[in-house]
Order: C-alpha cells, then sequence, then structure tokens
C-alpha cells in the first residue's frame, strides 16, 4: 500500500500548518500587514496607514478640502461688526455767550431759547402765584353766594293795544331785597338793569342808579317799569296772555344784568357781570289781591356769572 501524500509541507515540515507564518509561508497573504504588523487593523494610524482616509487629518489629510478654513475656524465666516454711531453731545444749558464764535444763526437761535425759556418761567410763576394768592383770600374771607329775591311785585297795566295787537301797555311795580351774608366782603353795584319778559319777549326795562352794600347787609331795591312797547307775540303767548286775563294773574319772567365788584378791606376786584334770573313769576293785576283771593309769594333768584 502506498503511502499518503502530506498536503503543504513548509520546509519538510510534516505536520499539521502552522497558521500565520511570515518567513516562508507559502499560505494566503495576511491582510493589513503594517510594517510586520499581522494583528487587527489599528485604526488611525498615519504613516503607512493604506485603510479609508480619515476625515479632519490636518497633518499629512489625503481626504477633499476642508471649506471656510479661517485659522482653525471650521464654522461659517463671522461677518465684520457694525461701525458705531457717532455721539453728538450736547452742551448743558443755553446761553448767548456760548454762541460766541459761532455763526450768526446759532447765536440767534441760542437766544431765542434763551427768551423763551425764561418767559416760561415767568409765566409759570405768575400762575402758581396768583393760584396761592386766590387761595390764601379764600380762606381768609370765604365768600358765600349773594341772595336776591322778588320780595313784592304788583301789575297796575298789562294789556294789549285795541287798535295794535302788537303793541303792549304795561305797569309794574316790583320790590327786590338783596342779601349780603359775607363778613368782609363789600360790594359795589356800578351797573344794575331790571328787565321784564313776556313768552320770551323782552316788553321793558329800568336803570337801578349805582350803590354799596356793605357786608352782613341786607339792602330792599324798589323798581317800576311803566310805558308801552311793540311786542311780537307767537302763538303759544296770545294763548297764555288770554289765559291770564281771564285769572288775573299774569306769569312774566324778570332778569337782572349788572357789573359789580367786591371789596376785601381797602383792596377791590375787578367788574364782574353777574346775571340774574327771577322766572315765571305769577303777579296779580290791580293790587297784592286778586279778585281771586291771589297773593304774590316772594321769590328767590337764580344767581349766575356770565
Amino acid at each position: 500500500m502506498g503511502d499518503i501524500k502530506q498536503p503543504r509541507l513548509n520546509g519538510g515540515y510534516d505536520g499539521p500548518q502552522q497558521p500565520h507564518l511570515n518567513g516562508g509561508y507559502d499560505g494566503p497573504q495576511p491582510p493589513h500587514l503594517n510594517g510586520g504588523y499581522d494583528g487587527p487593523q489599528q485604526p488611525h494610524l498615519n504613516r503607512g496607514y493604506d485603510g479609508p482616509p480619515q476625515p479632519h487629518l490636518n497633518g499629512g489629510y489625503y481626504g477633499p478640502p476642508q471649506p471656510h478654513l479661517n485659522g482653525g475656524y471650521y464654522g461659517p465666516p463671522i461677518p465684520p461688526p457694525p461701525p458705531k454711531p457717532k455721539r453728538r453731545y450736547k452742551t448743558p444749558g443755553c446761553c448767548c455767550f456760548s454762541c460766541i464764535g459761532s455763526c450768526i444763526g446759532s447765536c440767534l437761535r441760542c437766544c431765542g431759547c434763551c427768551i423763551l425759556s425764561l418767559i416760561w418761567n415767568i409765566l409759570i410763576a405768575v400762575a402758581v402765584i396768583l393760584g396761592i394768592t386766590a387761595l390764601i383770600l379764600w380762606l381768609i374771607f370765604r365768600p358765600n353766594a349773594v341772595k336776591f329775591y322778588v320780595a313784592d311785585a304788583n301789575l297796575n297795566r298789562f294789556s294789549l293795544d285795541s287798535s295794535n295787537n302788537s303793541n303792549l301797555h304795561y305797569d309794574l311795580d316790583l320790590n327786590f331785597t338783596i342779601r349780603n351774608p359775607n363778613q368782609r366782603l363789600g360790594i359795589y353795584y356800578d351797573v344794575v338793569q331790571v328787565s321784564g319778559y313776556y313768552g320770551d319777549q323782552r316788553f321793558g326795562s329800568v336803570e337801578i342808579a349805582p350803590f354799596y352794600q356793605g357786608h352782613k347787609n341786607t339792602t330792599v331795591v324798589v323798581t317800576k317799569m311803566e310805558g308801552q312797547n311793540l311786542v311780537v307775540l307767537g302763538d303759544g303767548a296770545r294763548a297764555d296772555l288770554k289765559e291770564d286775563d281771564l285769572t288775573g294773574v299774569y306769569r312774566i319772567d324778570v332778569r337782572l344784568v349788572m357789573s359789580v365788584r367786591f371789596k376785601f378791606w381797602i383792596i377791590k376786584s375787578w367788574k364782574v357781570k353777574p346775571k340774574i334770573r327771577c322766572d315765571d313769576l305769577k303777579i296779580p293785576l290791580g293790587s297784592s289781591n286778586s279778585t281771586s283771593g291771589f297773593k304774590f309769594q316772594t321769590m328767590q333768584c337764580n344767581f349766575d356769572f356770565r
């Protein structure tokens, strides 16, 4: 029986095959032999490395070029900073002396600023002084409203002319009571005008002589309006007049327009023009007692400033 052939005899070796013998090895080539190293592949060996290129190796790097490399910076380019705005420094205050050496226009603007600022400060100071003065005077004198009353009223005649329905004959007596309740305030009545109205139409007026009313004083003023005047009465006013002729009591409005001054000790105020309204006075005809027994009642008037 013949001898059995030994496979893969390497240099007279009759035993089993030795794996990975580099010297004299005639088997398959071991992969990734790097300078005599026959073990598993070592990653990232720069010298003699035959594997795929390693990314981002700056020294000896063989891969594709890296974009935007600015001194070791791998991000997008940084834009330059915006220029800083120039600050304008404004000199404090505004004075004509600072305008010396500048143009005429700048000097005029500066002087105008000074003048306007001075005028504004003066106006504010005057307003504050007047307000404080008014408050002090009010606290000292504590003024109270003057009260006006129609104490008595009587009609001797009040009728339209038979030949002319627009011609009104009137004869009206009015007694006023004026009460000044102020303790330190006197009143100068420079102008006082009393007017009578019927149906919003003025039929007559009379002026009262000027007088002075002291503090804590009650003054009685007697007036008389007499005459005739053309008045234009509407249908409603004519109907009211016919009704008043039947009852003997007439609905008349009285208004007082005046110009007065107030006196605080030795100080006199400027003129003011209050308006007094005595509306819807029911005045009997003939005497204080009408045929129906009606008697005039004292009525307080409304005091108002125009």
